[in-house]
Parts: structure tokens; sequence; C-alpha cells
């Protein structure tokens, strides 16, 4: 039964072979190999046969060619069926799937084909347009030779209308005339007709338009919706100077018509064109054109990029991916697409068919196989349950006397294997000995001799085991084992070490201590085990003796070293324990120094950094260790460390300072000093932030020099106020008088407004230099903000600015001058609306911020403009402006009254993006540093 079983399984797998090499696919040569490898199987098998080296063979049979090959075989007969089942199954899937593949992509070479034609026709259109277009732009004021109804019945219907325009935009000439009136001037208005007229224009090219979508409406009521492209071409003159444009209108209907639909016919497929951003210009779905292409693909599919990426490279290709099919649901299709080159737009046509018809006859071919394998397989199976029953009882019958045959075999092998035995514990270098169940010594060999002193000849018939170790007769382990009285092991060798084996089953272990034994005192390892027979009874016991003096004397030698080498140890211990409490004193030192101490190598590797933190560190000290230290600093200034870095290698160790940018976008100003460490070829390396030290200086300097330019403007301002005053008024009374008129009424009027404009100087300069005192009232910050918004309603008006406020609800009344603070925001809002385009956006919000002294926070964003960086340091400094009107004092006056309110001010801004202005007060009686307390951080 297993033979034809065996036989016949394989003679399936090899069908399956054969069906396989009628495709050019990878998997041929994994069925091959598969069938290769069961030949050479029974390439061994026969060796073996021939040989007569099967058991068979040592039966003094001959060993038959299936016998050899279950001796490869391992597995019961029905395992090895189930997997060859599950093989052939395997394999039928693995096959239908390359078949699958390689119609797949058939498909997709064919359908790529279809797209490249439909491209190239597509793009000959648009080739024979634009040449028709050239000519009848040259000959357009030619009445005899050529005119626009020729040129449009040459076309042949390809296009909708040519049209002309002047250089002005203004619509000259159209054809046919019958084509909509009002249609044809939402065409000639339509934004993207326009833009393709200015590029013309000043290319002095032909081009093609986008796609121009155009609801029109008839007079019946019937509504058609037109989706054109225009082809353009300019007309110049004799000097190839722009006088107008021809173009052409192209429906995408039309072109649907004369292509897409004719692939369509042909085989069983639907068609897609996208301009050169991915948008849908047609779709078998009407709602779907003029949406991007991803909205009708899948997202998860099985191409590692999308059909849009693939699409907008411009090269023709194809693939599998999940698109929305007629019905609206995804579906697995095969796609090809190919590019459309126009003068200026990249369109691309696409070409799918459902993945299922294209695989549909494949699967049919593979239901058809798979369905007489399971024929065959299950004919095979029912006729081998048949012959094995039948067999059974032959089978039982051999076994039997299989069996009859080997227990006489065994006998023999056993007599030779108990002469073995005898023969290993008589050579066996440990002293060993073995007791049966009447407690009689039946072995006892040379070594135990060796040992004890004793003849094997004497020990062995009798029960005298114990006399070479003790003087009274009493039992050994060997013989409370055979008794299995394991109680009893307390009793004689309770103080002996006595305990169970770990290393073998059933044994026990002691040691023990014998004087004169063998003529010399020892220490012995007993080791004594059952031996048990076939039904699991103890018939015997072995006993092994193991002479340990020297590891005890060594022991016992060692305990003393071991106590010294304690005592050592304690007092190393207790000198390190000083040695860590002085390190944690100095590291403690060191991590409370204000500066960062790095220990650098000869080669620049960081040794240690000293543990102290910043907020803006982006690498902690065990991150740092072990690492050039230039791989810490800020690339700008990496080359520059690496220059001082072989300076200071030279022995040149001068200090110097960088500025950094912390994560915020704050600067930091730090001292790098190097140095030698004594007494090694190390090098120390300090870093010290003198940011505050730098921000105090660069204050005192400032506030000197705005001092004795407050007193000189001051001085000025005052000799230059009151003239001033008496030209204003002689201005006035002098127009009163003459009452002018015209260009002389003018000049007055011009006249009044720079003298309000030197006197607004003025004014501005005695309020920086000699500011009041302000006049401190708990004030609302939202109504403060409201009133103080009223301020620039004319300004914010005119420029329609769109004002979004957002007011903290939990902030109390706060005390300032509130005339003095409406003049500073006033500053900062006409600043803000300069910077602003028509139709800008301007931000206020309010919050509380600070832990312990809480400020109140007023944060004024625009999206103007923006400041450029190398003004940002000025912005404060009194008579700098990049106004062609300012005085340069505004932000200056600013400063100082939020100076004078213990606040603060930071002007945040890049060019292009905006101003950010954050006004920091006081809450109550509290008081802030100049530091701003929303950035300030420790770096």
């Amino acid at each position: 039964m297993q033979e034809l079983l065996t036989a016949v399984t394989y003679l399936v797998v090899w069908l399956i072979c054969a069906q396989v090499l009628e495709i050019e696919s990878g998997f041929v040569k994994l069925i091959v190999s598969l069938g290769a490898a069961v030949g050479v199987y029974i390439l061994i098998a026969l060796k073996e046969h021939k040989e007569g080296k099967s058991k068979d063979a040592e039966d003094g049979k001959r060993p038959s060619f299936i016998n050899s090959i279950k001796k490869y075989i391992k597995l019961p007969i029905w395992l090895n069926t189930v997997i060859l089942i599950v093989m052939i199954i395997l394999f039928s899937v693995m096959i239908n799937h390359a078949r699958e593949k390689e119609a797949a992509e058939q498909y997709g070479k064919q359908f790529m084909a279809i797209a490249k034609g439909t491209a190239a026709g597509i793009d000959d259109l648009f080739d024979s347009v634009e040449k028709s277009l050239i000519i009848l732009s040259r000959h357009v004021h030619d009445k005899k030779q050529l005119n626009m109804r020729m040129m449009y019945d040459d076309l042949g219907g390809k296009v909708e209308f040519i049209a002309r325009k002047d250089s002005t935009g203004k619509l000259i000439e159209t054809y046919p005339k019958t084509f909509h009136d009002n249609t044809l001037g939402i065409i000639s208005e339509n934004p993207v007709l326009v833009t393709l007229i200015q590029e013309i224009k000043s290319t002095g090219k032909p081009s093609v338009s986008g796609l121009i979508a155009v609801d029109h409406k008839a007079k019946t009521g019937e509504g058609k919706k037109y989706r054109m492209v225009i082809v353009g071409v300019p007309e110049l003159d004799s000097h190839k100077v722009y006088t107008g444009i021809v173009y052409a209108a192209l429906s995408v209907s039309s072109i649907v018509e004369r292509y897409i639909n004719l692939t369509k016919d042909e085989l069983p497929c639907d068609a897609i064109i996208t301009d050169n951003g991915g948008t849908i210009l047609f779709h078998p779905r009407e709602e779907l054109v003029g949406v991007d292409i991803n909205t009708i693909e899948r997202g998860k599919s099985e191409q590692p990029t999308s059909l849009k990426e693939r699409i907008m490279k411009e090269k023709a290709g194809y693939g599998e991916y999940d698109l929305l099919n007629t019905e609206g649901k995804f579906e697995k299709s095969i796609v090809a697409y190919a590019p459309i080159a126009l003068d200026n737009q990249k369109w691309s046509v696409a070409v799918s068919t459902p993945y299922h018809i294209a695989i549909s006859q494949i699967k049919k071919t593979y239901l058809i196989v798979m369905l007489e394998a399971f024929v065959l397989i299950f004919t095979v199976i029912a006729g081998s349950a048949l012959i094995f029953y039948s067999g059974r009882k032959r089978h039982l019958l051999e076994e039997e006397l299989k069996y009859l045959r080997e227990k006489d075999t065994w006998r023999g092998e056993l007599d030779r294997e108990k002469k073995t035995v005898e023969g290993i514990i008589e050579g066996f270098p440990m002293p060993t000995f073995v007791i049966n169940r009447e407690h009689k010594i039946i072995f006892w060999n040379h070594a135990c001799k060796e040992l004890t002193g004793y003849d094997g000849k004497e020990m062995i018939g009798t029960d005298n085991q114990y006399m070479p170790f003790y003087e009274n007769k009493r039992p050994v382990i060997a013989d409370l084992i055979v008794d299995n009285n394991i109680d009893a092991l307390e009793k004689y060798y309770g103080k002996k070490s006595v305990h169970k084996s770990t290393a073998v089953m059933g044994a026990y272990e002691a040691n023990d201590y014998f004087e004169n034994l063998g003529g010399k005192n020892r220490y012995l390892y007993f080791l004594a085990a059952p031996i048990y027979d076939e039904r699991g009874e103890i018939i015997a016991a072995i006993e092994t003796l193991q002479d340990v003096t020297k590891n005890e004397e060594m022991t016992r030698d060692m305990k003393e070293y071991a106590e010294s080498l304690s005592n050592e140890i304690y007092e190393l211990i207790r000198l390190r324990k000083n040695m860590e409490e002085l390190y944690s004193y100095l590291q403690s030192i060191l991590d409370s120094s204000p500066d960062r101490i790095f220990a650098l190598s000869p080669e620049g590797i960081v040794d240690y950094v000293s543990h102290r933190s910043y907020a803006d560190s982006r690498s902690s000290h065990r991150q740092m260790e072990g690492r050039h230290f230039s791989e810490f600093v800020v690339p700008e200034y990496r080359e520059f460390m690496l220059k001082n870095w072989q300076e200071v290698k030279k022995g040149v160790y001068k200090p110097f300072e960088i500025e950094v940018t912390k994560r915020d976008g704050s600067k930091r100003n730090l001292l790098i000093t190097f140095g030698p460490i004594k007494g090694t070829d190390s090098y120390l390396l300090v870093q010290r932030d003198l940011t505050e030290f730098k921000n105090l200086e660069k204050k005192f300097y400032e506030s000197e020099k705005l001092a004795a330019v407050g007193q000189l403007s001051a001085g000025i301002a005052h000799e230059v106020g009151n003239p001033l005053s008496s030209i204003k008024m002689s201005l006035q009374i002098l127009e009163k008088r003459l009452n002018p008129t015209g260009n002389d009424l003018k000049r007055f009027k011009i006249a009044e407004k720079e003298v309000e404009h030197l006197e607004k100087i003025v004014n501005d300069i005695l309020i920086y230099a000699k500011p009041a005192e302000p006049e401190m009232r708990p004030t609302d910050i939202s109504s403060f903000l409201d009133s103080s918004l009223m301020m620039v309603e004319k300004e914010v008006s005119e420029k329609k600015i769109d004002i979004h406020i957002h007011i903290d609800p939990d902030i109390p009344p706060i005390n300032f001058d509130s005339a003095m603070l409406k003049q500073a925001f006033l500053n900062i809002y006409l600043n803000a609306i300069d910077a602003m385009e028509h139709g800008g956006k301007l931000g206020i919000k309010t919050k509380i911020v600070g832990n312990g002294h809480k400020h109140v926070l007023i944060e004024i964003e625009d999206n103007g403009y923006g400041i450029d960086e190398e003004d940002m340091p000025h912005l404060f400094n009194p008579y700098f402006t990049r106004k062609k009107y300012g005085t340069g004092l505004g932000l200056t006056q600013v400063k100082k009254f939020i100076d004078l309110h213990h606040g603060n001010i930071e002007i945040l801004s890049k060019r292009g993006e905006g101003t950010r202005v954050v006004v920091t007060l006081p809450l109550g009686e509290d008081t802030v540093s100049s530091k701003d307390p929303v950035n300030s951080t420790e770096g």
C-alpha cells in the first residue's frame, strides 16, 4: 500500500511539474529543483539497495528498493501523504499566481502601447491645430488668400471656433458666427484665456491653455457644459511686433470622441486625461472631472508610489492600482499611462481595465486543473486505504516473527555487554564497588584496592564493604540505597554533609574523614546510585570513592587567605568611601560653578564635562564624553574653534568670545578659555556665559548715550519750538488776509504741514528728553486696548485691516499711566499698519505669565513685510528710521514709557514674515528686571 501511495503521489507531483514547464516563469526553477531533490533521494536509496546496507541485508535478505527509500523518509505514511498534497496545492497556487502576473504583464504592455498611441494622436491633433493657426496668423489680413472660414473648414471639425483679438485684448473676429455669443463672451473673459494671452504676448510663442469650463444655457432652457482647451498663436507684424492673437478652442469631448472612445470600442477599458497638476480633465464619470487624480485612487496599494506620482514623472508605464470604477467602488485595475507633450502643458492619458477581466481566462483554467488534481488524489487515497486494511494482518505476523528473532540476538548482546561493563569498572580510575540486592559485593575494582588496601578477591561475594572504613559493622550509603532506606542516612551520616545528588538521578553523596586509610589520613567523597532493572526496581547499587584530601587542605588554606583578604578589602572599602566623598565634594564644587568645564584629550576628545545643565543644552554630559568637542559647536563657529584649538596645541592660550543662538532664537555671549591641565598632556576648556554682563554693559553705554543725546536734543527743541510757533501763527494770519487760491493756497497748506511735522519732531524730542513721571492708576486692560485702538480707527478703515483680539478674562486691573501707554501703543499700531498691505491682519492677545512675580504679557502681531535682520539691533536707537517722514523717536519713546512702568518690550521679526511686539507689565506693585521673563533661560 505504501509503495503504491508513494509512487502515485510522486506521479501527481511530476504531472504538476509538466504543466509548469509550459510557462516561462521564475517558479519553474523552484519546481524543477524540488523534483531534482526527489530524484537525489531515489538515487541514494538505489545505491543502498545495490550495496545491501539496509537492515534487511543484516538478516540475510536482499533489501527491496522501496525499503531503501523508506529509510530516508522517516515520517509516517499518512503524514507524508498530507505534506505532499499540501505541496501540490501550494505549487498550484504559486503557478496560478505566476500565470496571473504574466497575463497582467501582457495586458499592461498592450495597454501602454494603446496609451502611447492615444497620446501621440492627441499630440498630433494639437500640432495640426497650432500649425493651421500659425498659417492663419500670417495671412489673416489677406482676404484673397486665406481667412478663418477656410481654415475652420480645413481643420474638419477639430475645433469649436476660431477667434482673433487685437493687442488691447478686444475681440475682433470669430468663426463660425453661429457659436453662442454669450458663451463666447464668457470664454473671452475667462482668466485662463487672459493668462494665456499674457503669456503669448510676453514670449511671442504659441501656447496651450489649461482647462476652461463654461456652463451654457440655451433659450429653450436646456443647459450644456463646455470643457475646452485654447490653442493660441501670436500675430506679429513685419517687425516682429505683437499686434494680436489668433486662437482656437478644442472641446475635450471631441478629443475623447476622436481618440478615447475609439480605444474603448477595441478593448474593454476606461481612459482618463489629466493635466500637469494631476487634475482630471476627462473621466467616464462626469462628476470626477476637475478633481485631483488621488481622489480616485485608494490610499493603500501594492505599488510603492501612487498613480499621480508615476504620471507626474512624464514617462510611459503601467502598474496595478485600486481605482474607483463606474459604480463608485474601489477596484483593482491594470493601468497604463503615457505623457502628452504640448507647448507649455504636460498632459497625461491613462488607460485602465479591471484586474479580474485580465485574469478571467487564467482563473477558469486553474479551477479545472485543481478539480482534476483533487479527483486524482481522492482516488489514490481511497485505493491505498483498501490495500492497507487487506495487508494489515500479514504485517502483524511479520512483526511477531521479527521480534522472536531479535530476542535471541538481544541475549547474546547482553552477555557481551556484561563482560564489557565488568571490564569498564575494573579499569575505571576512580575507586568503585557494586553490591547486589543481598548486599553482597559483586564488583571491587583495582582502584578501590589501591585506596583501601583490600584486594577484590577477598571482598567480592562478602558483605564486608564497611571494613576498610569503619571498625564495627554498619551500612554504607550503597546499602541504604539498596534497601531504599533513605531516612537512615540522617542516622549514619547526619554530620557528614549527606545530600541528594543534583547530577545523578536517585543518587546521594557525602564527605567524611578517615585516619590511616590505606596508610594515610584521608578526606573522601562518596557518591552512591541505584541500578534498576527493566521493571524499574532496584537490583543493585554502585558507589564511587574520591580522595579529596588535597581539595580539603586547599579549602582550609583558602579560608585563611580569604579571611586576611577580607580584612584588606574592608580597609580598601573604607579608603574608597573616603575618596568617593572627596570626589563628590569636588564634583559638587564643579557642578555649582556658573562656568561649564570640559577636560579634553590631546586629540580634542571630551574626557569630562561638568554636570551643570542648561535649558537649551542639546546633549547631556554622558552623550558628550568620548566624542570630539567640535561635534557640539554650532556650524558657523566650528572652523573658528578648530583654528583656535590648533593655537592651543602650540601653547597659545588666548580667551575669546563667541555669540550663539539658543533654540528659542535668543542670543548668548560665551567666553571660551583654554588652558593646560598640570601634570598631564590634556587641556581644560572653560565656557562662561557673559550674556547678562554684555546686556548690562550695553544698557549702560546706551543710557549714557541717550542721556547725552537727550540733553542736546532738549536744548535744540526748546530753541526751535518758539520760532516754529511764530512761523505757524504768521502763516495762518497771512492765509486769512491774502485769501490765496490755486497754487498759492496749495503752497500755504504745504508750508503749514511741514511746520506741523517739525512741531511733532520737537514734541517727540522733548517727551523723550524729559518725560513726565507716570500717574499710576488701576486700569482694566480690555478697556485700555479698545480705547487705544480707537486712536487708529481712521488708518485701520483706510487699509481695511482685519483685527483679532483675545483678552484673558482672568487678568485683574493693572496700575499704569493710561495716557502715556496709549501714546506708546499708538506708535506700535501705526508701525504695524504702515508695514501691512491693504487687507492685512493685526492680532492682539494678552495673558498672565510668571510663577513668583506675575506679569501681564501683551502681544501685537502683524503680517506685514517685516524688519531686516541688520536693523533689529538699532530699533530703539534715537533717530533711527527707514521711513521717509519718520523722526526715528517713535520706538525710542515706546521703550522709555515701558521702562518707566518697570516693564519690558521685545520685537521679533524676519523680513517677509511679519513682526511680533511683546510687551510685559508687572501686576500690582511687583517689578521685573529688563530681562524678558518669557524667553529668559540659562544657556
